[in-house]
């Protein structure tokens, strides 16, 4: 029977479906969320310059970090100084002495007598008479082509040897010596008796004279005594005439000048560097430039050297070629010290012991040959001078007693930017300054001004303390590495805090060596030096007066016009009663519509100790809306502690949900 009826049925139903096909429609509700805002602290601070940590029950406290210090140590130890200048003219130059020599045998003066060759022959045995005038105007040229063509001398010595190597004595020596093309007589010498086998030396000054390469000495007149008997005639005994030029100093000339020492010294230049006394620093930048300037006719060396200054154990020296320079601009020779080590104790095995701030250095400058004549002027001269300029990658020695100042700054903080209004009463503030200390110096720290201002309701706050805080000195080990001290400052901050600021100003001082020089060297690295950190700590604990909060979220959905009821959903987890206000935002952040204002929100369920154990849920509904244009929804809860003398502590689990969700009514099938 059964069957028969199903049958039926399914030839009815397939029957009755032969006509034309048509296309089922219904009408639905439909709720959709467009909005999910989540009110906790990490996404409350997440654009904020403040961090969470938690304890192992949860409890959080919101760090704040700031530097405090921002001090160039470089000006601090800045070694800047120039050498004296030197001028090195050259009639303050000592050349060469010019030496000439010239040989008068006994056989040419012989052979100017009458049958002197038959009377006196060579290698025979006679007895010489006295002769007087035997020699008379007799001249004797002097060839300096070798050395010079014309000199004018500024000082200068005319020496005149004569050895006497004839076997009688000779007298009444009378010589003169002129310039060979004007006759212009330059000096006399005269001498009454050289014995035989003994020397006449006798020098007169020359300065202020001129000579020419050609000279001529005259022998205006020489006696011969009796050889008082017999002697032997041998014609190559002779007298030896040696004329010499000494001390030398030019006003002009044309000569071949050869290599010429022009200055030399040994010299330790001192650095200003206020109270400090060092000993030794490495180089981190620093130069080391000459300064030459030469108007000689040929090109000059310097040859410097600095045995203080020293890398991988070889000490500094150098060679630099000065060209001859007429425009006055000087040519300038830079050598580059990064990386070197630099003793300031001055000269080893110094007079006095060792010293400070000081570099040792030598110098040398030469006029270099060019093997041709070249002519000097008296005002021809050597100039040059030496700058030194060195940053150091640390220092050792007595650092001084320096004072660093660090602002007045201003630093601009968003950390309660999420706060917009409303008070708060803090249990506790943990507010301190770390200090790390890499100086190899007592130093101390002395806080001048830490404050704290809300532009916004223009409330403001300071710390008052303004005492020296002790900073003991780093530990420079064996091995170059630094033990730091740790200096921790405590300070009351709740007044600070309490009021939201966005600004802090801040203004210290450092003291180094504040009570003088230790019986330990200092010591500064430049890459490891002083830190200072602001460190606030706010474990949340605390009682809330009307405390805004406020969090912007976009909306998840387009087709706002087919909303016909909004639902908020608050399911709130935090110990705290809260205000919720819910406004609609378009594109620009302008606002459209309030959603929902002055809506009590109840704290969530707490045990005894305060601790959240159930969140209460609310749902509102909003009916009769003009949400055109709405694409955001801004939260505000306002939150107030139940009790105003009880402290409430926020853990990392509480949160305060808000969904706002709408519902839309839709005919399917159209």
């Amino acid at each position: 029977m059964n069957k028969i009826i199903l049958l039926t049925l399914c030839t009815l139903l397939f029957f009755s479906c032969k006509h034309e096909l048509e296309n089922p429609t219904w009408d639905v509700d439909m709720i959709i969320p467009l909005v999910h805002s989540q009110m906790n602290i990490d996404n409350m601070i997440s654009d904020s310059n403040l961090n969470i940590v938690e304890n192992e029950e949860g409890y959080i406290s919101l760090i704040y970090q700031e530097d405090l210090l921002n001090i160039n140590y470089d000006s601090l130890i800045t070694l800047e100084t120039k050498s004296k200048e030197k001028s090195i003219r050259i009639d303050s130059v000592n050349f060469n002495d010019v030496v000439i020599e010239q040989i008068i045998t006994i056989g040419s003066v012989i052979s100017e007598l009458p049958f002197g060759t038959i009377l006196f022959p060579d290698g025979s045995q006679r007895e010489i008479p006295a002769m007087a005038g035997i020699v008379q105007n007799d001249s004797i040229p002097i060839d300096a082509s070798d050395y010079f063509q014309t000199m004018t001398l500024y000082n200068g010595m005319l020496n005149l040897k004569l050895t006497n190597g004839f076997l009688t004595d000779i007298s009444n020596v009378s010589f003169s010596l002129y310039n060979a093309t004007n006759l212009n007589l330059i000096a006399t010498f005269f001498t009454p008796l050289i014995e035989s086998g003994n020397s006449y030396s006798e020098s007169v000054s020359i300065a202020g004279e001129t000579l020419d390469y050609k000279m001529v000495g005259i022998i205006n007149n020489m006696d011969i005594e009796s050889s008082n008997g017999l002697v032997p005639i041998n014609y190559s005994d002779a007298m030896t005439t040696k004329i010499s030029i000494t001390e030398i100093q030019i006003m002009e000339a044309t000569a071949y000048f050869p290599n010429q020492l022009l200055h030399e010294e040994n010299v330790e230049q001192s650095f200003k560097l206020g109270s400090a006394r060092l000993t030794e620093i490495g180089i981190k930048d620093g130069t080391v430039t000459i300064n030459a300037l030469s108007t000689l006719p040929d090109t000059g060396t310097i040859i410097y050297a600095i045995p203080s200054l020293s890398k991988n154990g070889a000490s500094f020296e150098t060679s630099v070629k000065v060209p001859p320079n007429t425009n006055g601009v000087m040519t300038q020779y830079v050598f580059d010290f990064s990386g070197y080590t630099m003793d300031l104790t001055g000269e080893n095995n110094r007079v006095g012991g060792d010293t400070v701030n000081t570099i040792y250095a030598t110098l040398a400058a030469y006029l270099d040959s060019t093997g041709e004549l070249e002519t000097i002027h008296q005002v021809d001269s050597f100039y040059l001078f030496n700058e030194y300029n060195f940053i150091p990658e640390y220092a050792i020695g007595y650092i001084g007693g320096d004072t660093l100042e660090n602002g007045p700054e201003n630093i601009n903080t968003d950390v309660f930017k999420f706060i917009s209004s409303g008070t708060v009463d803090l249990e506790k503030v943990e507010m301190s300054i770390a200090i790390v200390n890499y100086i190899g110096a007592d130093a101390a720290f002395v806080i001048n001004d830490l404050s704290a201002s809300n532009t916004t309701t223009a409330v403001s706050a300071a710390i008052d303390n303004t005492k020296l805080h002790h900073i003991a000195r780093a530990i420079l080990n064996s091995n170059e590495t630094i033990t730091p001290t740790n200096t921790i400052i405590s300070l009351q901050a709740d007044d600070m805090l309490e009021i939201f600021p966005d600004k802090l100003t801040t203004h210290t001082t450092i003291y180094l060596n504040p009570d003088g020089e230790a019986s330990t060297a200092d010591f500064l690295y430049t890459e490891q030096l002083m830190n200072a950190t602001l460190c606030i700590e706010i474990p949340l604990s605390f009682i809330s007066n009307n405390l805004a909060l406020s969090k912007t979220s976009d909306l998840e959905i387009d087709n706002i016009d087919e909303i016909e009821v909004l639902y908020i959903t608050i399911e709130n987890g935090l110990p705290l009663e809260a205000n919720l206000i819910l406004v609609a935002l378009d594109d620009a952040n302008q606002i459209i519509d309030t959603l929902i204002s002055n809506n009590t929100i109840l704290a969530a369920i707490t045990n005894s100790q305060g601790i959240v154990t159930q969140n209460r849920t609310s749902v509102i509904e909003i009916k009769n809306t003009d949400l055109e244009g709405m694409s955001k929804i801004q939260s505000t809860a306002i939150f107030n502690t139940e009790s105003q003398t009880d402290f409430v502590r926020i853990y990392d689990n509480y949160t305060m949900d808000i969904i706002l969700s709408a519902k839309f009514s839709k005919t399917l099938g159209e």
